[in-house]
């Protein structure tokens, strides 16, 4: 495939959203297009349980190895495989909730961070303490929950920690992307899409 928008980047036969959020929690919420709706977005990049392994491995939640073996298990798993990518992207609704501010109130709010805070308190039931070279680490079981568990445990580590205070929604038409902006000076997702988008609106409308 080639004439990609500059946003956008084949991986492995997957057309991905390229990384803007400057964390990875971030990424998965910009793996669909348009949040001004929950409803169905307009481009949906997740459109498999493949594709969602090949956006851990491509953000580096992954390694290549795992999301080859986590393959050939969907395929064997369509059903279970389907079943998970549906949880994923109902993480992903809920959490865009949570990380805008808009599960502060009301039962549909609350509906969201539960929903949320579900997923990951089960991934980190499931984590395994296991012997390291200096100690001891967490891992999680090679299955097919793992892709989601992954983004579960980081994402409660964003929603807890400082960075949480620094997350911003990119005020591009029909956009709503998050990214991180530690310097309080990041305005756009990125300059090449939305914001040179806003400048040519701008400049057409002092012409006019």
């Amino acid at each position: 495939m080639t004439g990609l928008p500059s946003h956008l980047e084949l991986v492995q036969g997957v057309v991905l959203p390229k990384p803007v959020g400057a964390d990875p929690v971030l990424d998965f919420v910009n793996t669909r297009s348009d949040w001004t709706t929950r409803g169905p977005a307009r481009t949906e990049w997740l459109t498999s349980y493949e594709a969602f392994l090949i956006w851990n491995s491509y953000v580096g939640l992954l390694p290549p190895a795992t999301v080859f073996r986590l393959i050939e298990q969907a395929s064997g798993k369509p059903t279970e495989a389907a079943r998970r990518l549906h949880t994923a992207l109902e993480f992903r609704a809920d959490l865009y909730d949570v990380l805008t501010g808009q599960a502060t109130g009301g039962s549909f709010a609350d509906g969201s961070f539960d929903g949320a805070a579900r997923v990951i308190e089960k991934a980190s039931g499931r984590r395994q303490l296991v012997r390291a070279d200096e100690g001891a680490s967490w891992e999680l079981p090679e299955d097919l929950a793992q892709p989601l568990d992954q983004v579960a445990l980081l994402a409660a580590e964003l929603l807890t920690g400082p960075s949480r205070a620094h997350v911003r929604v990119c005020p591009g038409e029909s956009c709503g992307w998050l990214f991180l902006d530690q310097r309080g000076r990041r305005r756009w997702c990125s300059m090449a899409t939305c914001g040179n988008r806003a400048k040519v609106r701008a400049h057409a409308a002092r012409l006019r």
